[in-house]
């Protein structure tokens, strides 16, 4: 992808989140909030690409693939006043949809217009398919890292601050009260990631995050939890309990030794 095709590109997410703002020209708090994630997503892909040693057409392209990968969201919000998948549509497949039509992508070379799509539309699922190839696969799975890496960051701020409490869809409208959920704890002990059907409260949103290092894929991401003090601030947040501080100290071993392996 050559830069004209990155502004191109850019410019048209630009004109189509524009479609949403309201009478006054601003974006409603929580589209909002999914552009300014948007925009922070896009910045951690082109640097994981960057570090990974891109060259400068594929780092332009996981900048776009960043800045793309939540444009399902937007309609979401807008026709069903929820971001959760299962009461309305799946949003990484609308994203999908919608760039299929997107004449600005249209235009950029096939081998990036495969790679942002899959990006887009694979991007929140649980468990990636085994057939895409390799070169659409490290797109995808660095679309999952860039975008998990924003939202620790999201949710720490916002609980920090006091908006998940005046703005409950930031964490899909669970209980921002309540224990820790058994089955969640029961899957991350098992170094999975904790299934959004176990998230029942806002310490169980908080334990599927921490759950999440079992789930990235490149040491530049390993190393970005390490900087941005991730598991320090999920520990500041989940309950002090015994059974959680461990997987706490389980979780920072595991990164140790991505590190030490990568």
């Amino acid at each position: 992808m050559n830069s004209r095709e990155e502004k191109s590109l850019s410019k048209w997410f630009d004109e189509y989140v524009r479609k949403f703002a309201g009478q006054n020209g601003g974006l409603p708090p929580m589209l909002k909030l999914k552009l300014d994630h948007s925009r922070r997503v896009a910045d951690n892909a082109a640097g994981i690409g960057h570090d990974l040693g891109f060259d400068a057409g594929d780092t332009r392209a996981a900048r776009m693939l960043g800045l793309l990968h939540d444009v399902g969201r937007f309609t979401q919000f807008t026709d069903h006043r929820t971001f959760r998948d299962e009461s309305s549509f799946n949003h990484g497949h609308r994203g999908a949809n919608i760039l299929e039509k997107c004449p600005a992508l249209a235009a950029c070379p096939e081998k990036d217009r495969c790679r942002i799509i899959a990006g887009v539309r694979d991007h929140n699922r649980m468990h990636l398919p085994e057939s895409l190839a390799p070169d659409i696969m490290q797109f995808v799975k660095l679309a999952r890292d860039a975008d998990k890496l924003d939202i620790f960051f999201v949710l720490y701020s916002s609980w920090k601050n006091g908006d998940l409490r005046r703005s409950p869809d930031i964490t899909l409208m669970v209980k921002l009260d309540g224990p820790i959920n058994p089955p969640a704890l029961e899957e991350i002990k098992r170094k999975q990631t904790i299934s959004l059907a176990n998230v029942k409260s806002l310490a169980d949103f908080f334990l599927l995050q921490l759950s999440w290092v079992y789930d990235l894929n490149f040491r530049p991401s390993y190393q970005r939890l390490i900087q941005r003090a991730v598991i320090k601030h999920l520990a500041e947040v989940l309950p002090q309990t015994a059974e959680i501080e461990e997987q706490i100290l389980t979780a920072e071993r595991y990164i140790r030794a991505q590190l030490a392996s990568q």
